[in-house]
């Protein structure tokens, strides 16, 4: 997870500065945390599909944005283990038990091999499942890795952090800007 936090320090220094700009301040603030936090979902997304074979759609990502009532935002991905057939599987289709070929799954970008004894279905929930004993049921799904050690990667943090810290300081000052030339000629 990864979260944005105003230091009340300088959310004072801004009340100060910003004098009769006072109703302005935490909406400028909220716009630009938003902003920023998206930035930080982008980069995330980028860097975790530099090391894993996966649509960033199917990355489990949400943001919880800031409003000018609560000064806060953060990040979060899901903390559940991802379904194997998210990554690159092939076949991605059933095949007849004559001259079937094994399974083969990519999770990492560098990396793969053949799944022994596993199987497409064509169940409710698609994929490649194995059986649990010698009898034909039960089955279960194969899954992989989850998001958030995915995100663990000491190349994703810093680099989704450093993005969003750059977004943040470039909006408020874009805000700020915005504001004042909207006040009618009033300049610090």
């Amino acid at each position: 997870m990864v979260a944005i936090e105003i230091d009340p320090l300088q959310l004072r220094k801004l009340d100060r500065t910003f004098g009769y700009f006072n109703k302005n301040v935490p909406k400028v603030l909220s716009m630009s945390i938003n902003r920023a936090l998206n930035k930080g979902r982008t980069e995330v997304r980028r860097e975790i599909r530099k090391e894993y074979v996966i649509k960033q759609k199917d990355i489990p990502i949400a943001v919880y944005g800031a409003t000018p009532t609560h000064l806060g935002g953060k990040i979060e991905l899901r903390d559940t283990m991802m379904d194997l057939n998210k990554f690159k599987v092939t076949p991605r289709s059933v095949q007849r038990w004559r001259g079937r070929r094994p399974i083969h799954a990519q999770v990492r970008v560098h990396g793969g091999g053949n799944i022994s004894y596993a199987f497409m279905t064509r169940l409710r929930y698609p994929g490649p499942y194995k059986r649990v004993g010698p009898e034909r049921l039960p089955i279960k799904k194969l899954l992989s890795i989850s998001a958030p050690i995915m995100a663990s990667q000491p190349k994703v943090g810093p680099v989704a952090n450093k993005a969003m810290g750059d977004t943040l300081a470039k909006e408020i000052d874009r805000h700020i800007k915005r504001v004042m030339s909207s006040a009618g000629g009033h300049h610090l």
